[in-house]
């Protein structure tokens, strides 16, 4: 008996720095998206981006401060709390200065995933998800 083995594809992920960057993978859901898109096609997402040091060229992680091949400090992604004005991240959902949610959609309150307004269960663990009462009436 032959056994065949399941065709692999392969995504080399954007943002890491390397020759050949072939896709984005969407945060919100999953998706993989064209390197050149800004935002993702299914879900609608802004698909984070590397950040290009100005001094050298060299593409970085989309959160890095200094660049990795000549050191020079990297452009701020101007991401701040809606609430104090504290720097947040760009994977963070809430702010560590105040607690203020600063992404939109549902916090599953299983793996704590940030999910699309109009979504019943979590996308990352099918978990179901509470509507917020404004949004439930």
């Amino acid at each position: 008996m032959i056994r065949l083995r399941p065709q692999v594809r392969w995504y080399n992920i954007g943002g890491g720095g390397g020759e050949g960057e072939g896709a984005m993978l969407c945060r919100s859901c999953g998706r993989m998206n064209r390197d050149e898109d800004l935002f993702c096609s299914s879900c609608g997402a802004k698909l984070l981006r590397s950040k290009v040091c100005r001094a050298c060229g060299a593409k970085n992680r989309h959160d890095a401060t200094f660049c990795g091949t000549c050191g020079a400090k990297l452009p701020d992604d101007g991401l701040h709390c809606p609430s104090c004005g504290h720097p947040v991240g760009p994977h963070s959902q809430f702010c560590a200065n105040c607690g203020t949610q600063v992404v939109e959609g549902i916090v599953c309150g299983t793996c704590h995933s940030v999910n699309r307004n109009d979504a019943r269960f979590c996308a990352f663990c099918g978990g179901a998800l509470k509507v917020p009462a404004a949004a439930a009436s």
